[in-house]
């Protein structure tokens, strides 16, 4: 095989959950990882602890489950912001194919600064407060509807020249970051919203002249047949056009940056049995793409529901989200437990980083990271299924994890921590990973 074959298969949605899954099943089968042990006889334990929120919250109303998405946190506190953006919209005759770009709009620069806000930083609307993934998601929607990514044309749009030119005070303003209030990797989700931009602008034949996330509703149209699109086009698209925004020195194939994706030592030891490319390098890679998965799941909806209203085939083919609130859920019920040596080396950086308490830290390309996420990918394949069983339903994924695991990693994080509701394991990040 070539380079470009090995560059194409490890941006593919295929390859998560094929790197990700050898090496759960070598940990499942010898009962731990390099990093990690797993107990997994403890997914009992969770799947009953999610199953109680999914009734606490829905009842057996399990139709009115939405799938995971951005649309929601954007909405935090019941607040219905999108659906009166769609009102406004509409009161203003806007057609609706140019809805569903502007959902798009609204939803990819949401997506991409999602990465951790870390313990202490907070983002005031009015009287009320907001933290974390919905405390970024209602920044953007103000930043958005107040024209900051617009090049005046019309506030509710995003304009690549726009991003590109986005200042530091406009993100400390926008963001509402001071020495009182820090932003966890600021300057590198300052320079993805750049970066963003200038994928906008380098990309016409998928983002269009305006140079806009919503011309991909136009590029998808020409890829359909009839109404009908493959999410690998989908997310064939999102990868050829949002690549080249990840920081310079991720791993890369002759020069070629694969995004999401990391050095692990236990995929190497499980490619052993069955080498796929016959390379240590390449064997030993595994795939993620969270922020590129997020995004998709995110735009499902505007995608199906609005515009040309795609249907839109192989939707299976993503995985579960492994970021730390899907894999927190894990570590805090004790499926999984570091290893004493890497439990030390994590509890070493905390210090070193002035850190206080208890939590071990590491970088993200640290083995104790990648196996983690591994690891989530895997258990959340294993929960949806014991969840269905368990109610004796038919949720798919994106429900599980809207439903269930994302908000019970949430929960059981603030009755383990409640003073700072923090994950088990603090990621030292440029906020650009998950």
């Amino acid at each position: 095989m070539t380079a470009s074959d090995s560059v194409q298969y490890f941006k593919s949605i295929a390859s998560v959950r094929e790197t990700t899954g050898s090496v759960y099943r070598l940990i499942k089968s010898q009962g731990e990882g390099n990093y990690y042990k797993l107990h997994d006889s403890k997914l009992k334990q969770v799947t009953e602890y999610l199953c109680n929120i999914i009734a606490r919250d829905y009842g057996d109303d399990y139709d009115s489950i939405p799938p995971h998405g951005r649309w929601q946190h954007i909405n935090a506190g019941g607040h219905a912001r999108m659906e009166h953006l769609l009102e406004q919209w509409n009161s203003e005759h806007v057609g609706e194919v140019e809805v569903a770009r502007r959902l798009i709009d609204i939803l990819v620069v949401s997506v991409l600064v999602d990465a951790g806000a870390g313990n202490k930083w907070k983002y005031k609307a009015g009287e009320e407060t907001y933290t974390r993934s919905e405390g970024l998601a209602v920044a953007s929607y103000h930043l958005f509807v107040d024209g900051e990514f617009s090049n005046g044309d019309a506030n509710c749009q995003v304009n690549g020249q726009m991003l590109k030119q986005f200042t530091m005070d406009q993100f400390v303003k926008g963001f509402q970051v001071s020495e009182e209030n820090p932003l966890s990797g600021t300057e590198g989700r300052l320079q993805l919203i750049r970066k963003l931009g200038e994928s906008l602008i380098a990309h016409p034949e998928i983002f269009g002249p305006q140079t806009r996330p919503g011309g991909l509703v136009d590029y998808l149209h020409g890829k359909a047949s009839g109404n009908q699109i493959n999410l690998n086009d989908v997310w064939d698209a999102l990868m050829d056009g949002f690549v080249t925004i990840w920081p310079t020195g991720r791993t890369s194939i002759e020069g070629q940056p694969l995004g999401d994706t990391w050095i692990l030592d236990t995929k190497l030891q499980a490619a052993a049995a069955s080498p796929k490319w016959h390379d240590k390098f390449l064997d030993s890679l595994v795939t993620f793409h969270k922020l590129t998965q997020w995004l998709c799941y995110s735009l499902l909806v505007p995608l199906e529901s609005y515009g040309y209203k795609f249907v839109i085939q192989n939707k299976e083919l993503q995985t579960g989200l492994p970021e730390y609130r899907n894999g927190g859920l894990f570590y805090d019920f004790g499926v999984i437990e570091l290893k004493p040596e890497h439990l030390k080396r994590g509890l070493a950086l905390t210090k070193k980083l002035g850190g206080e308490g208890t939590l071990p830290t590491f970088t993200a390309d640290d083995g104790a990271i990648v196996e983690w996420r591994c690891l989530t990918v895997g258990l959340l394949d294993e929960l949806h299924s014991l969840v269905n069983k368990r109610l004796n339903t038919n949720l798919t994924l994106p429900q599980v994890i809207e439903a269930g695991s994302w908000k019970a990693g949430r929960e059981i994080a603030a009755e383990k921590r409640p003073s700072t509701k923090s994950p088990p394991i603090e990621l030292y990040s440029d906020g650009t990973v998950f």
